[in-house]
């Protein structure tokens, strides 16, 4: 499958808008949640709980099932097919960030939500913040993979420069005579 260059922009454009929202949304909930381990009032910890588990449960899907989805379009319609190691490990850590995302922070998200008070303070561990930088380290390492795009193609031996060499004096071929009229 080869993506018309009208499609391929279109595509584009949908996968680093939705690459960068989703670190975006990452970033934020890491800022929510240091605010919620940091939080001097119950008020603003319940807070900053409830956007967090709204955030994670409401745009957190959509965002990152599209960069997901518009990933793998770019890697079957383009040469930068999954036979380039850098496109493979995008897509992996892609599928692990969004796969977590659905696992473990969506529902660790929602249960913190349900158990801040906002009449009293509780002790958050660190594990607020974890997720989020997980996910921004991944997100910031692929954007890193598709700057310098490491690694060539799998099977494919990386060309040599060819080497010249000056041929010898005896192996040069005598220049023709020049008639001097």
């Amino acid at each position: 499958m080869n993506l018309s260059r009208r499609m391929y922009r279109f595509v584009i454009i949908v996968h680093v808008a939705a690459s960068v929202a989703w670190l975006g949304l990452s970033l934020a909930l890491l800022v929510l949640g240091l605010t919620v381990m940091s939080a001097g009032e119950a008020g603003v910890q319940f807070a900053s709980a409830t956007a967090m588990s709204i955030l994670a449960s409401t745009i957190a899907v959509p965002i990152g099932a599209t960069a997901l989805v518009s990933g793998l379009v770019l890697a079957l319609g383009t040469r930068w097919s999954l036979r380039y190691r850098w496109v493979l490990v995008k897509l992996i850590a892609t599928c692990a960030t969004f796969t977590l995302t659905l696992v473990l922070l969506r529902p660790s998200l929602a249960a913190l939500a349900a158990e801040v008070d906002p009449a009293r303070l509780i002790a958050v561990d660190q594990g607020v913040i974890m997720g989020p930088i997980v996910s921004s380290t991944v997100y910031i390492t692929a954007i890193a993979l598709s700057y310098v795009k490491p690694w060539g193609a799998a099977g494919k031996p990386r060309r040599r420069p060819v080497e010249r060499r000056a041929a010898r004096p005896e192996a040069r071929r005598p220049e023709p005579a020049r008639s001097s009229r």
